[in-house]
């Protein structure tokens, strides 16, 4: 896989989307853009979509693709990566407002009409009305919106809200996928790429619990993760006390056992490149654990002191 041309393709994707938004929406896009800018760190908006510890919602098509095709078609990929951004940004918006993160959201909302647009819009130059990725899109796409709705009102979370809401709330990926498998009239494996994204959104989300989880705390967020802290402390325990005890070392085991399951779908998907990226992956958890313990063995040494 040449990564230097995917790089490219995103990096023109991303362009172009912000070219389209400054045709369209002039007054709007100064702010939109300055938003997108933001939430990316640099005025360079495709590195936030590139970054090590993303969700790979713009490499997994063109993995199906190589996998599926043998082949990349970069027109074929750009014009998905367009309309994921699109996508993205549309959910993005919607999430700052209702998780209070919002910043100039609200003053920006009227973008979502342009997202949505390029997003739901670039789908039709491919697919007809009649073709069947477009239940498979209704379905999808409403089932991310019914996640992030169900999320939001979720004050407890077992394993199986976890599975059943939390890690859905990226299950919009399978969609550009989804698009790849009908474009070279293989929709039969529309299921197992799904199986994927459903499994490695467990995952995704649990390295975000768990390498996370003192914001999460002290913004008073409810995740799998704390709600199962509060399930195991002892009475009078205090959070980082539960997380040297156990908490770290549960939160491990979990992500283990999803990378595990993670690595035999890879294997029958035939992707190279999906399976050496799970392998990054890996060896990041590991790399930030050896970071996360020196900060735990010094907490535990205050706590004994504090005792």
């Amino acid at each position: 896989m040449d990564t230097s041309n995917q790089y490219e393709i995103i990096v023109a994707a991303a362009g172009r989307l912000q070219r389209e938004l400054a045709h369209s929406a002039p007054v709007l896009a100064e702010s939109t853009l300055a938003w997108m800018q933001q939430l990316a760190g640099t005025s360079a908006v495709a590195n936030y979509f590139t970054h090590p510890v993303a969700f790979p919602i713009l490499l997994l098509p063109w993995w199906a693709e190589e996998a599926i095709a043998g082949r990349v078609d970069p027109a074929l990929q750009e014009s998905l990566i367009v309309s994921t951004m699109s996508g993205y940004y549309y959910i993005r918006l919607i999430d700052n407002l209702m998780d209070g993160d919002a910043t100039i959201e609200r003053q920006i909302l009227p973008a979502i009409n342009f997202f949505h647009t390029r997003f739901h819009g670039l789908y039709q130059r491919f697919f007809d009305a009649a073709h069947p990725f477009w239940e498979f899109f209704d379905q999808v796409w409403m089932a991310s919106a019914e996640a992030t709705a169900r999320d939001a009102l979720l004050a407890d979370v077992d394993h199986r809200l976890f599975v059943e809401v939390a890690a859905r709330k990226t299950c919009a990926a399978k969609i550009p996928v989804a698009a790849v498998c009908h474009h070279h009239e293989r929709a039969d494996m529309i299921a197992p790429w799904s199986q994927f994204i459903d499994v490695f959104g467990c995952w995704h989300q649990m390295w975000n619990d768990l390498f996370g989880w003192h914001a999460d705390a002290a913004y008073q967020r409810s995740t799998y993760l704390l709600s199962e802290a509060r399930r195991r402390m002892t009475p009078g325990e205090p959070l980082v006390a539960w997380f040297i005890r156990e908490g770290f070392a549960w939160g491990l085991e979990q992500l283990s056992g999803w990378m595990a399951e993670l690595k035999q779908i890879a294997g029958r998907l035939g992707s190279p490149a999906l399976a050496a990226y799970l392998e990054r992956r890996d060896m990041m958890v590991r790399e930030h654990y050896e970071a996360a313990q020196e900060g735990l063995h010094n907490a535990a040494q205050l706590l004994k002191l504090l005792r």
